[in-house]
């Protein structure tokens, strides 16, 4: 019945401020992509490639903030799988 009532608070919207600090403690997310959009966006990988990765190695995968869940959709942070990738963490 709060929302009948008017005593609503308002929800807190980020701010730039909320942006640089989270950037600051390394919560910064890059571009996202599903497999499909990263393979499109990247002439490097094709989805083959992308699926296997993320077959192989899931778990390091999610531990290490490239990809992530919503729903039931897969999505990939670009700047962090690729980062993933250079480190070797895929061989």
């Amino acid at each position: 019945m709060e929302a009948l009532s008017g005593n609503r608070q308002p929800r807190s919207v980020p701010t730039l401020k909320q942006d640089i600090d989270a950037e600051k403690h390394g919560c910064r997310i890059g571009p996202i992509h599903t497999v499909r959009t990263l393979a499109e966006s990247e002439p490097a990988f094709n989805e083959g490639s992308i699926r296997w990765t993320i077959f192989r190695h899931k778990d390091a995968l999610i531990e290490s903030g490239a990809i992530f869940y919503s729903g039931k959709k897969l999505l990939i942070d670009r700047d962090r799988y690729v980062e993933f990738l250079k480190a070797g963490l895929a061989a």
